[in-house]
């Protein structure tokens, strides 16, 4: 009978369960925080997560009886297999209860095993992250120091999951070193505002390096990394928030790159819906804005459209969303930031939201409204050129199918950067929409600058110039020369689009399986 060695298993998993202790619990609380275990139940569906590695923890055995535990400090690397929505994902989360989760041997052991657990099983990872990076003490205990090294156990699977399965991670507290490391090296992430604070270094360390006061939230707030830098993609009003976002961003992602994603709420929304307000929502006045995100909800599927990155970058916006319960990449210019124009703080979330849509051949529709690249002094001393014309490569790169609705403007190499290179992309123009290698309202200026100067009236000279002008930039010209395959009533755009995404994921699934350049995050 081993009834002795059953009993000293549960022991040793109500120790483990035990966190860092009734104190620490109720301090993690007493913040406003749950406990990572609580996170996982919540994220999880009831009764699904399956722990690995509960046991692993630093013992303390009996003097005299060297086969008696007396103590264990479990390894604050919580993980295991659950479900979300009945689908497997792979989850790790950090227990700040223990020695602020800070980083040592085992939890990198632990971590290890975890990342190339996922890989293997080829399911979702979601990291739950709390943690406070390294610690100093570790050198006391093994009694030398180690080299840092990017080429540690598991190093190389961290690079191949980006191209293989999805990564999320949610940012809940302090969250430095290697955490912030698992935060950007994610397809999405999320951080809780005035509660997560992600950065290399924390608020001490600057302070002994460079003499600076700085709070966490002034380091590595939410304001900074959702509006500013786009380190993390979201932020959430509280953990329940965040957790959801993990789970709706998952939704409507296949679980690997060796599936499609899943078709879902087929009759939620009726595939040849009409807006009759998309007749008159672009003003004729091309200068004047219009709400782009209400375009989105007249076209695609009710309730559907999942933003990511919507503080930062904001002239363009990237979403997940259906059509006709296919989920798609979405893609639109906003007019109300800098005329929808490509800025250098687009580069990067345009690259990396396309090379993730390629990765697991979701289709992209792209509401392309795109006068150019934002032109003034911060532009250039910001490199916008060259980080504009790099981003553009990921569309160029992308083997997924596109479908371009030219919404208005489409200018010069930014407005080239709107659909794929010389794979077939699936074309819409509305009838407001114009187009060319430069803008007429500056262009015509530019090309005739000395003939407006000595001109009697230039300013009647210059509308007569833009009047010709304009006749010749009609989209009707355009498509009679076969410039454009097609110009729709707008309200079409549902039905056409959702009649496209079928024949989409068609193509796609005959292309599953990772793609030839990898994800760049």
């Amino acid at each position: 009978m081993w009834s002795r060695e059953i009993e000293e298993l549960k022991r040793r998993k109500e120790i483990a369960y035990q966190l860092g202790g009734e104190k620490n619990i109720a301090k993690q609380h007493a913040h406003g925080k749950m406990t990572v275990r609580e996170r996982i139940d919540l994220l999880c569906d009831p009764e699904t997560f399956r722990e690995r590695g509960v046991l692993a923890g630093v013992p303390t055995y009996d003097e005299k009886d060297k086969t008696r535990l007396k103590d264990l400090v479990p390894c604050p690397f919580v993980m295991g297999i659950g479900k979300i929505e009945g689908r497997k994902i792979a989850v790790h989360g950090d227990d700040f209860t223990i020695k602020g989760a800070s980083v040592g041997r085992m939890y990198k052991s632990k971590g290890a095993y975890f990342v190339k657990m996922a890989r293997s099983l080829k399911l979702p990872m979601v990291r739950l992250i709390e943690g406070a990076g390294g610690s100093i003490r570790e050198i006391l205990e093994i009694g030398y120091t180690e080299l840092p090294s990017s080429g540690d156990e598991c190093a190389q699977d961290r690079v191949e999951v980006m191209s293989e399965i999805p990564v999320v991670s949610a940012g809940f507290g302090s969250v430095a070193g290697l955490g912030a490391l698992y935060m950007v090296q994610s397809h999405f992430s999320v951080m809780v505002r005035e509660k997560a604070h992600v950065f290399v270094g924390g608020p001490p360390i600057v302070k002994s390096a460079f003499g600076e006061d700085m709070t966490k939230e002034e380091l590595g707030g939410y304001l900074l990394h959702t509006r500013l830098t786009g380190v993390v993609d979201n932020d959430a009003i509280d953990e329940e928030d965040a957790l959801d976002q993990v789970g709706r961003f998952l939704s409507y992602l296949p679980s690997n790159v060796w599936e499609m994603p899943e078709q879902k709420n087929v009759d939620h929304d009726n595939p040849e819906r009409r807006e009759e307000d998309l007749v008159s929502i672009i003003p004729k006045d091309n200068r004047k804005p219009y709400d782009m995100r209400k375009i989105l909800r007249f076209v695609l599927d009710n309730d559907s459209i999942f933003e990511i990155g919507k503080y930062q970058g904001r002239s363009q916006i990237t979403a997940l969303a259906r059509l006709n319960g296919y989920p798609v990449g979405v893609l639109a210019n906003d007019p109300n930031f800098l005329g929808g124009s490509f800025n250098y703080d687009v580069a990067e979330k345009f690259q990396r939201f396309i090379d993730m849509c390629d990765t697991f051949h979701l289709p992209i529709v792209n509401f392309s409204d795109q006068p150019g690249f934002t032109v003034g002094k911060q532009s250039e001393e910001h490199g916008t050129i060259r980080k504009g014309v790099r981003a553009s490569f990921a569309i160029i790169q992308a083997t997924i199918p596109m479908a371009v609705i030219y919404l208005r403007k489409c200018f010069g190499v930014a407005g080239g950067a709107q659909k794929s290179g010389i794979r077939l992309s699936w074309r819409y123009a509305w009838p407001s929409a114009v187009w060319g290698n430069i803008p007429i309202e500056g262009g015509v200026y530019a090309a005739h600058r000395r003939e407006l100067e000595s001109a009697e009236n230039p300013e009647a000279f210059l509308e007569d110039l833009q009047k010709t002008y304009r006749a010749i930039a009609s989209p009707f010209r355009t498509a009679e020369a076969f410039g454009i395959e097609d110009i729709i009533d707008p309200r079409e755009t549902r039905a056409l689009l959702c009649e496209w995404v079928e024949t989409a994921y068609d193509v796609e699934s005959k292309n599953l399986g990772p793609k030839k350049r990898g994800m760049r995050c």
